[in-house]
Order: C-alpha cells, then structure tokens, then sequence
C-alpha cells in the first residue's frame, strides 16, 4: 500500500511538472528553430540544412582529395589578401566550376582562422551556404600549402602575391574588376579583367555557358549575396552595372530564395532592386557589416586590408631593404571619430601596427553614412618621415581629381567619438597647415572624400602611380 500510494504520488508530481514545462520547451524549440530562419517576406530563406547541405559535402571531399594529391594536378583558386565576401565568393564559385568543366581546382580562402569573426557578413552568407565548420569545409590560408601545387587561378585580384610565386608556378586563370596589371596575357585562360560592381558577377557570368550544369543552390546564394553586398543592394545609380544586375536575375531562380512566389513573376532586371527578399538579404547583409563595435583598433586595421611593395631606385650608399616601401591601405566602415574611439589608446595600437607590418606608409580608408543616410568617406594617411616621400604623397593625393580631398583638422575628431558627428564634410572649413607628427617616425594627415564613389579600387592605383614615380 505504500509503496503504490508513494507510486501515485511520484506520477501524479510527474504530470505537474511537465504541464509546467512542455510549454516552456515548446517555446525554446520554436526560438531554436527560428534561429535556423532568415526571414524575407513570403516565406523564409533557410540556412542550408547543415546534414544535407551538398555544397558543403563536396567541400570537405574536395579539400581532403586536394591534400590526399599533395596538390598536384590541381588548380588553387584564390581571391585578393583582404578577404572580403566577394574574394571569398568568388573563389568557391570559380573553384566549383573549373573542377566541374576543365579539371581539379580547390578555393583557397585568404583568410586566416583566426581572423573570420572579423568579418560577421562572411560568416552569414556562409552560414546560408550550409557551409557552418568553415575550418572543416574551406581550404584557408594557414593549411599547409602542398608542396607539388604549381597552378593558380586569380579571382578579384590579378597578380600573384610573391609568397605564392616561384620558377614553377603558373596563373592559369585571371577574373577581376580592379586595375589591370597587364599580367599572365599568355597563361591564363580565361582572363577576364572588366569593370564590374562585384567579381561574382563575371564569375556568375561564365556560369551561363554551361547550360548543362547544375549550380547548388547553396553556391548561388552565396554569389549572389556578394553581389548584393558590393553594390548596395543593386541600387540604381550607385556601383552596379548591367552585368551585376544580369547575373543576379541568373542567380535568384536557382538560389535559396526562388521558392519565394514575387521571384516567378520577375520580368526584367530592372524590378530586381524591388523584390522585397532581395532587399532583405540585401539589408542583412549591411548590417552584419557595419556590426564592427566590438572590434579593437588593431583589429579594424586588419579586418579589411591589402598591402602593396614598391622597390625604389638603389642609391650608391642604401642597403637592400631601404629601397624597398611598403604600404598598407585599411579599410574601415566607421568615421574617424568612432574609429579613434575604437580602443583606450587607438594611437599605440596604430603604431604598434606600423611597425608589426613595416610600413612606410598607411592609408586608412572609411566608409560610413551621415544622420541623413548619405554615404561619406575620409581618408587618413601616415607617412614615414625620413623616406623624404611624404610631399610627393601629399600632392599627388590632393591633386586627385578621382578623390577630391580636402584637407581638416584631424586633433577635432581623434579622441572624440562625437566630433564629426556635429558637422558634415561640406561643413568643415579645409586647412592648409602642415602634416601633423604621429609619433618620432611618422606625420600625417587626414581628408574629407568628396567623391565618395571613389573606394580603395580607385585610391590603390592612384597610390601606385606615386611610387613608381617617386
């Protein structure tokens, strides 16, 4: 008898607690699973399924064949040192289809691992792809190299990095939208170097003589989410050409978001801009972007940066390495105000970047919007002083019809996250004092960007000009 009586008991306590807790559960499963969702109007684009995401199988196959050959016979696909989606996309997307039509080829992703929180927009669009252990899936920048690797394909860049280069190996392909370098005219095939808002939108382009193929439409949302990005959504007037806008009416039927019911009823590339998934994605996208607050200085310096060598004329009495320049140019989606806000002391962790790289020269490039919404950028420049370069730098970048610089006072905006809020560039009075010392070795300046079109695909070029000149 007590022994059923105590039975009863412990059931009927059962049954309590799980009326209290099944609704709880319910609504923690829910959450978790919308978690999962990335919602659009209509119905929602789903991350890739991360058990049954094909894209992301043929990944890890592809990269443990690529280290089982040693490389040898394959192809490594590689986009531009900073890393960005549209690097990123473009080479999973040009990698897949070489080794789909013309033989073994591999992305290698420039990034390193422990630089990939950096940039929340990649892990996002990733994310989409089903690609959710990119250190498992993704072939990175601090994997061995195989030794018998010897061809190279170049996507949104088009020279080869001289780490990578050596009397054996070959660009075999070039696709950019930067400056052309003039390289590999006899090597590489396909070499395609056009003007386009985004490089996934030539990469996508070639997609389309291959009626055959079946693109996963994990790949093609990531495609299509880089085009998205580098153009602002495909905003009319802004960086988007034809061939972006082409691309992306290829890519949304066969990307995560074709079972949206408003893509059946798209009639020309001109609506795209409208479709309410695709402004979504879009605004997404910007957002995880310009998510960088919780980045330190020396983190925004390395989160979107290229560096560039130049050799300058060897004098009778210079060693080696005192011909040699090296500048880096850091992109930053934040005004200098907030990025000199960035951390306790932005100044040392400038400096202690300077040296870390060795540089002669930094460029730091920033993007952000004003309280109307409008987009504005401003351009600080640090010059060593004793490489008697730093005129030549100054002039040739004031006298800039690309950039239209104006010259401010930078002590109004360094230290205070509040400063530039107050007033907009064409409010701020232009100076013309000298360059102002940062710390013994350097000096610098900082500019107001007229043109804010123009981004470090324009100021590189410009910048390379200077030095070969010098």
């Amino acid at each position: 008898m007590i022994f059923t009586r105590y039975s009863c008991l412990a059931i009927l306590w059962a049954f309590v607690v799980a009326c209290l807790l099944l609704p709880r559960l319910a609504k923690i499963t829910s959450t978790s699973l919308a978690s999962l969702n990335f919602r659009f109007s209509g119905r929602p684009l789903r991350q890739a399924s991360m058990s049954n995401s094909n894209f992301s199988s043929y990944l890890k196959s592809q990269k443990a064949d690529f280290l089982a050959d040693n490389g040898e016979g394959w192809t490594v696909v590689m986009g531009n040192e900073a890393g960005d989606l549209d690097s990123l996309a473009s080479a999973l997307g040009y990698a897949w289809l070489r080794s789909n039509t013309s033989g073994k080829a591999i992305a290698y992703i420039t990034t390193p691992k422990e630089d990939f929180t950096l940039r929340a927009e990649n892990l996002y669009a990733l994310g989409l792809a089903g690609i959710n252990h990119p250190f498992e899936e993704l072939y990175c920048s601090d994997d061995p190299m195989p030794s018998q690797v010897s061809q190279f394909a170049l996507v949104d860049h088009n020279i080869l990095r001289t780490i990578y280069a050596s009397p054996t190996s070959s660009v075999v392909a070039v696709i950019d939208h930067h400056e052309d370098e003039g390289q590999y005219k006899d090597t590489a095939n396909p070499r395609i170097v056009e003007p386009a808002g985004s490089c996934s939108s030539l990469v996508a382009r070639l997609y389309q003589s291959f009626s055959n193929l079946s693109i996963p439409p994990e790949l093609s949302t990531l495609l299509l989410s880089a085009i998205l990005i580098d153009t602002h959504g495909l905003k009319i007037g802004g960086k988007a050409l034809d061939v972006d806008r082409e691309a992306a009416a290829f890519l949304i039927p066969r990307s995560l978001l074709a079972h949206n019911e408003e893509i059946s009823a798209l009639s020309n590339n001109q609506q795209i801009t409208h479709l309410p998934s695709v402004q979504s994605l879009s605004a997404t996208l910007g957002e995880k972007k310009s998510s960088v607050s919780h980045l330190s200085t020396r983190d925004l310096l390395r989160r979107d940066y290229k560096e560039y060598v130049f050799s300058m004329p060897v004098s009778e009495d210079a060693t080696q390495s005192s011909n040699v320049i090296k500048v880096g140019l850091a992109t930053v989606p934040l005004r200098l105000s907030a990025f000199f806000a960035s951390s306790s002391y932005p100044i040392k962790e400038i400096q202690d970047w300077l040296a870390e790289r060795d540089l002669s020269v930094l460029g730091i490039l920033t993007t952000f919007r004003n309280q109307k919404g409008k987009g504005r950028r401003e351009q600080f420049w640090i010059v060593k002083a004793d490489k008697g370069i730093a005129e030549k730098v100054w002039q040739g970048l004031e006298s800039s019809e690309v950039l239209e610089l104006k010259r401010f006072d930078l002590s109004k905006v360094a230290g205070s996250a509040n400063a530039a809020e107050e007033s907009e560039g064409e409010d701020v009075e232009e100076v013309t004092s000298d360059e102002t010392r940062f710390g013994e070795l350097y000096v610098a300046r900082a500019y107001r960007q007229g043109n804010a079109s123009a981004t470090r695909k324009q100021t590189a070029p410009i910048l390379r000009r200077l030095m070969e000149g010098l």
